[in-house]
């Protein structure tokens, strides 16, 4: 976790927790291990047990704080967790990837590309549906995500990272209108069979 995101964590903890908050995140690594040892990963060290690792560790910390203040607050408290960090790792990603004053369409499936690759896109299985110079059109299906986090028996952590698609995109590509067809809920994490993902290049005005 880079500072960025680890300061994100810190203020949310401490507004909802208060000074005890590094207890709280001290513990969620031994809780973590007794929740990933009942999932697929239990042992593995390849790259998609280290992506389930880390969601196994934001599963302990949700159990931790729904401990502390029960599900409601602890769902919202995630949901400024997992939403703030997911757009901040995005963003640091898609700056890394492209350099200045290329072409949009470029800076996007460059994006597209890195999570095929060494993103969580590599796990899942994905489909291009329609390209042309001002369209890109893909679905995602077996969404990581909401495999990994119903292994854990928390399947309602999926949808933030629906959410992240929808703030991060706007900024990181806001030549693009990004949506999912007639609803943001066309994803697997809302009970669809899979997840849209559609950017649209704005017209000039």
């Amino acid at each position: 976790m880079r500072l960025r995101e680890f300061r994100i964590l810190a203020s949310v903890l401490s507004s909802e927790v208060g000074w005890c908050w590094p207890l709280l995140l001290l513990r969620c690594p031994f809780s973590k291990n007794s929740i990933s040892t009942a999932t697929p990963w239990a042992g593995r060290r390849d790259d998609e047990a280290r992506f389930a690792q880390r969601l196994c560790l934001s599963a302990a910390l949700y159990r931790g704080l729904i401990d502390r203040m029960g599900k409601e607050r602890a769902f919202e408290a995630m949901r400024r967790i997992l939403v703030s960090t997911g757009c901040q790792e995005q963003l640091s990603n898609v700056s890394s990837l492209s350099p200045g004053g290329a072409d949009a369409m470029d800076r996007l499936w460059a994006f597209y590309e890195f999570t095929g690759i060494g993103g969580v896109g590599q796990f899942v299985d994905r489909s291009l549906v329609k390209e042309t110079d001002d369209l890109l059109q893909y679905e995602v299906r077996d969404c990581f995500f909401d495999r990994s986090y119903r292994e854990v028996g928390m399947p309602e952590l999926t949808q933030f990272f629906c959410e992240v698609d929808t703030e991060f995109f706007p900024q990181a590509f806001p030549e693009f209108e990004f949506h999912r067809g007639s609803s943001l809920d066309n994803t697997v994490a809302h009970g669809e069979d899979h997840c849209d993902f559609i950017f649209e290049r704005k017209r000039e005005s």
